[in-house]
């Protein structure tokens, strides 16, 4: 089994109840089983104006499937739970990005690990840190924490302390 690293994000209707949902969804795929989930952190939304802000979260699952079929269980997870797909990084119910699977690296043309934007955005690099601070970005050859560190001394600002689910 190795370890997929999910980031959740979402900023319309009951976005926790989305939230819990996706991880027990993803949790009771075939192969995969052991879920652990970072804080809650609330960030600015990125695109369109005037969307309310996200939540967000990176669950760590166990799994054994392959990369491209976790990606479309996880499609269909989002559509379950109302996500449709009609603005770029616009508003959402619920988003889910496949940030890395442990070591694995894919440049697929319909998946690429690690996400090709996670070492930029804090929204993914803090709650990783709750999670696997010490998780190896297999391209960058640095740690989540190294990642977020860096984050900050190019100006961005931590996330507010995280909450429980």
């Amino acid at each position: 089994m190795i370890t997929a690293f999910i980031a959740f994000g979402g900023n319309l209707g009951d976005v926790r109840e989305a939230f819990r949902g996706a991880r027990d969804e993803l949790a009771a795929l075939p192969g995969s089983g052991a879920v652990a989930s970072s804080l809650l952190y609330t960030s600015a939304a990125i695109g369109p104006p005037g969307q309310p802000d996200y939540l967000n979260a990176v669950v760590g699952l166990g799994t054994e499937l392959m990369p491209r079929t976790l990606l479309h269980e996880m499609q269909r997870i989002e559509e379950r739970h109302g996500r449709v797909r009609d603005l770029r990084w616009g508003p959402r119910t619920l988003d889910l990005d496949l940030v890395a699977m442990d070591d694995t690296i894919s440049d697929a043309a319909d998946l690429t690990l690690p996400h090709p934007e996670m070492h930029a955005r804090m929204f993914v690099l803090q709650p990783l840190c709750d999670l696997a601070p010490e998780w190896h970005h297999p391209r960058m050859g640095q740690t989540a924490r190294e990642l977020l560190e860096s984050c900050i001394r190019a100006g961005q600002s931590p996330l507010d302390d995280g909450i429980p689910w």
